[in-house]
């Protein structure tokens, strides 16, 4: 397949800083298809955005071969939602993609086709059972509103979406049936049987 053109007003943002609880392990250095979940996670959001960057907890991964720029959280544990804060601040364009450091199935042309539905400042798709906030595009415009959600205890992405001061665009899953028919582009892995399914998923698509 071609190289895809590579988006140059948009930012890409890994988040790494969880603390895998769920898997008993470090999610991030799992084997998948030869690699590393963080690494492969990683070289494709490269692939797509001039810019990458991958935010941790603190500096304890090892990312001198990989595409991105390693920031760590401005404001420490405060999950995705301080993780998405911290790559806004640091991001030097006006959007952000951000993704998880867990989705083995990421899917450089459902990325594409996302990135190039118009602007607004919260992008966010929307399964039968939940947006998907850590697949999304966020404007610059976002970084006051989730600085107030830290201040105000409140953890959840997907709360953006009711902000009255941003535009706010949902998109549906049927947007990708035609690239991804099962969704697995937004599949995240938290589990021993998460990974175990995924692993069993990826051999029936090969």
């Amino acid at each position: 397949m071609a190289s895809m053109k590579k988006f140059s007003n948009i930012s890409g943002v890994v988040l790494a800083g969880g603390q895998s609880r769920r898997m008993g392990k470090d999610k991030r250095g799992l084997e998948w298809m030869g690699t590393k979940f963080l690494d492969r996670v990683c070289l494709t959001i490269g692939s797509l955005f001039e810019e990458v960057l991958l935010v941790t907890a603190i500096e304890d991964y090892p990312a001198g071969h990989l595409p991105v720029r390693l920031v760590t959280d401005a404001i420490p544990k405060k999950g995705s939602l301080g993780g998405l804060f911290t790559g806004i601040k640091e991001a030097s364009q006006s959007s952000v993609f951000v993704v998880a450091c867990d989705m083995p199935f990421l899917n450089s042309v459902v990325i594409s086709r996302f990135c190039e539905l118009p602007e607004s400042d919260v992008l966010m798709v929307k399964l039968s059972h939940g947006y998907q906030p850590l697949h999304g595009r966020y404007s610059k415009r976002c970084s006051f509103i989730l600085e107030q959600m830290i201040h105000d205890g409140n953890l959840r992405i997907q709360s953006l979406v009711n902000d009255p001061s941003l535009s706010v665009q949902i998109v549906d899953e049927s947007l990708f049936k035609d690239i991804d028919p099962y969704g697995y582009s937004f599949l995240n892995i938290n589990t021993p049987s998460d990974y175990e399914f995924a692993r069993k998923a990826a051999s029936h698509l090969r």
